[in-house]
């Protein structure tokens, strides 16, 4: 027990004479879990759970809490690994997967075990860091993704991938959610809608452009998208294209380069009757009419919104979460009274740190006042207002105390609604600076 240290939960024993002897084995399984939450490398927890079943057991009941999500770097040793997934592959869900020039000896035998324990896996993250096309195997060399047994994936996500990856897609035929950080300038527009074509299950797809290229005619080859997302796009895109089911769509670009103003003119046109989320980098004032002419947006997200627009989103009736900041380094957090009060929607809005804090107190209630007339006459949804300033922990606390009631909540911890939720084949992006 001295070797155990104060820290151990049974170090207590050390100093008290026992009348009975109790054997580690006796003790009831709390305490196992108890001992287990003092072993922070998950090593460690391998090699206690081979010393016995019955801790063997407490690794199991842990699994489908913590080995969802497993990345190959957790563990560095094979044979930890083949311990551990034969124990909880069934509970892994996602896998995240690092390979290089120098990795075979680690990533082939590690795919080897993915393919064999881990039945229920639906995402698969491969990033590929100083990576060459091919991996040296025992038959030759072969891509790594055709070392990939599982081909019945759900969601794929390639980071920085060569052509010759890419062009693995094809094989992956189940695939619903697919996305390509960083395209290859040397994979082909032809061979890339090849990719896609051979993909009927797809409903997602997220492209990060290496360099700004051309857009590829994505409409024409899925037609079943449900979510776009496309960064790094070239400025000359007039048409994402006619997506029938399209209902989310982000778009990210350089503050550097101009768009063309036409996009939103089409986005308008098309989309107007179905788009519920749209995630936008910056709207200027010409383009807002066009961006409220989505009737039935639920989800805006635009890190740079013109103030002087500010009264346009009165019109989206619609809207029940609004992740919103101003182009001004100051804005008024008044201006956006009409916005709180007239979508009668809203359940959720979230605000950066460039609205004025001064204004803060006067805002909140002010909108309680609104809210209080509003569910007087009829029912009116709660509202989460989330807040990016800087606040002093007092204030915090003062404010909480005066607004928090059935009709306004206040937090300062970046919650997420459904609608805001980050797209998870998405690089996480702070919008709010």
């Amino acid at each position: 027990m001295e070797r155990l240290g104060l820290g151990c939960p049974l170090g207590f024993l050390a100093s008290k004479p026992q009348k009975h002897k109790t054997a580690i084995l006796d003790l009831n399984y709390d305490c196992y879990v108890e001992i287990f939450s003092y072993l922070n490398a998950l090593d460690d927890k391998l090699n206690l759970a081979r010393a016995h079943p019955q801790f063997r057991d407490v690794l199991i009941r842990e699994a489908p809490r913590r080995f969802v999500k497993i990345n190959m770097r957790m563990l560095r040793c094979i044979s930890d690994w083949d311990y551990l997934l034969r124990l909880c592959g069934d509970s892994v869900l996602e896998c995240e997967l690092r390979h290089g020039r120098w990795d075979d000896s680690i990533t082939l035998p590690f795919l080897a075990l993915l393919n064999t324990h881990c039945r229920n896996m639906q995402h698969l993250h491969l990033i590929f860091v100083h990576s060459v096309p091919m991996t040296q195997t025992e038959g030759g060399e072969v891509n790594i993704l055709q070392v990939m047994q599982r081909k019945d994936l759900k969601c794929l996500s390639l980071t920085d991938a060569k052509a010759p990856i890419v062009l693995q897609l094809q094989h992956f035929v189940e695939l619903e959610a697919l996305h390509i950080d960083g395209i290859d300038e040397e994979l082909l527009d032809a061979d890339f809608m090849e990719q896609l074509e051979a993909l009927p299950a797809l409903r997602r797809l997220s492209l990060r452009f290496a360099i700004r290229r051309q857009y590829p005619p994505l409409a024409a080859h899925c037609p079943l998208l449900e979510h776009l997302s496309l960064e790094n796009f070239e400025a000359t895109l007039a048409d994402v294209g006619d997506f029938p089911q399209l209902k989310s769509l982000h778009l990210r670009w350089r503050l550097s380069i101009q768009l063309n103003n036409n996009l939103f003119r089409m986005l308008a046109k098309r989309y107007n009757d179905r788009l519920e989320q749209l995630q936008l980098t910056i709207v200027k004032p010409e383009q807002a009419s066009h961006i409220v002419a989505l009737a039935n947006l639920k989800m805006l997200a635009c890190p740079m919104w013109p103030s002087e627009a500010l009264i346009h989103l009165t019109q989206l009736q619609h809207l029940e979460c609004l992740t919103l900041q101003c182009t001004e380094a100051a804005a008024s957090l008044m201006q956006l009274l009409d916005v709180v009060t007239n979508c009668s929607k809203l359940q959720h809005l979230k605000l950066g740190k460039r609205w004025l804090e001064d204004q803060l107190e006067e805002f909140i209630r002010a909108v309680l006042d609104a809210f209080r007339r509003q569910a007087a006459i009829g029912a009116r949804p709660a509202l989460l207002l989330t807040l990016e300033s800087p606040t002093a922990i007092e204030l915090q606390n003062q404010l909480r105390d005066k607004s928090n009631s059935q009709l306004l909540r206040l937090d300062w911890q970046r919650s997420v609604c459904g609608l805001c939720q980050p797209d998870r084949h998405t690089k996480h992006e702070v919008f709010l600076d």
